[in-house]
């Protein structure tokens, strides 16, 4: 991934309107789901490796709170499986990796706050823990050699290193954004031949990020058509913005809810979620 794309592919910073830490429910909801598979995971990590310190990596972590629910579900069910075997909790050091133009300051800005809450839901009795700010690309190497535990990564493997062209406007602008079949995800994984494939699910979400419900029903299309702009405006603004300028934003968002809207009328759309296991092969 050159240089100049990995200045400008992040999320939206900050926690305004149209931040991503406002508009990623989507994100959220997928971390919900696949958070049974990330604790066995976790368990099966721990009890094989037994590790005195545990190194636990994030690829991809963004900024918000979404930031931090890999975090303490990590200190939890560390903590909670050293108790049941008898051994002191370990040390835990988590790396939160991300392209350098991610807003790493309102991570740690709000870390603190985070841990507050923690040592009250658990009544001060929490492992040591300590958090590290990773910049750089995760096409690249980022650790030494066998150094970290445990990789987690959500809602980030669709962005791939094709880069924006120089030429005009949209003749010009290329977005780095790729959505694969499991068909594609499982030769990946097999050509790499580092990786077993432990574990697999799909599921769908909805289009709308705050649409919770199960049936095929549009509740208000205008509303969600909003919130489906919002959502995918913190992931691609500053982008756009860099090829197109800032002054097309919100005209250029506005009419996409209007286009968003009058899709969901004829269909309510739904996105599928993969959720993959991987372990390395010994």
């Amino acid at each position: 991934m050159g240089m100049k794309v990995e200045q400008v592919l992040h999320m939206v910073g900050g926690a305004g309107e149209t931040s991503y830490a406002t508009n990623s429910r989507v994100q959220e909801k997928a971390i919900f789901e696949a958070k049974p598979i990330v604790e066995e995971a976790l368990r099966e990590v721990y009890k094989t490796a037994l590790p005195e310190s545990m190194v636990v990596a994030d690829l991809g972590c963004s900024s918000g709170p979404n930031t931090f629910h890999v975090v303490f579900e990590a200190i939890d069910i560390v903590d909670d499986q050293s108790r049941q075997l008898g051994r002191p909790p370990p040390e835990i050091l988590f790396f939160l990796n991300d392209l350098p133009g991610n807003d790493f300051n309102s991570i740690f800005q709000s870390l603190e706050g985070y841990e507050v809450k923690l040592k009250e839901e658990k009544q001060e009795r929490i492992p040591p823990f300590y958090v590290v700010g990773v910049p750089g690309s995760f096409y690249g190497r980022l650790f030494p050699s066998r150094s970290v535990h445990f990789f987690h990564s959500s809602y980030c493997l669709m962005w791939l290193s094709q880069g924006i062209l120089q030429k005009k406007k949209v003749d010009a602008f290329n977005l780095p954004f790729y959505t694969p079949s499991m068909e594609e995800v499982r030769a990946v994984i097999q050509s790499v031949e580092f990786f077993d494939l432990d574990r697999v699910e799909i599921f769908k979400s909805n289009w709308d990020p705050f649409d919770d419900s199960s049936d095929d029903r549009i509740y208000d299309n205008v509303i969600s058509g909003e919130n489906v702009a919002k959502s995918i405006r913190a992931l691609i603004e500053p982008m756009i913005a860099r090829s197109f300028g800032e002054q097309i934003l919100d005209d250029l968002f506005s009419r996409y809810a209007k286009n968003v809207a009058r899709h969901l009328l004829e269909e309510k759309t739904k996105l599928p979620v993969f959720v993959i296991a991987l372990k390395t092969k010994v």
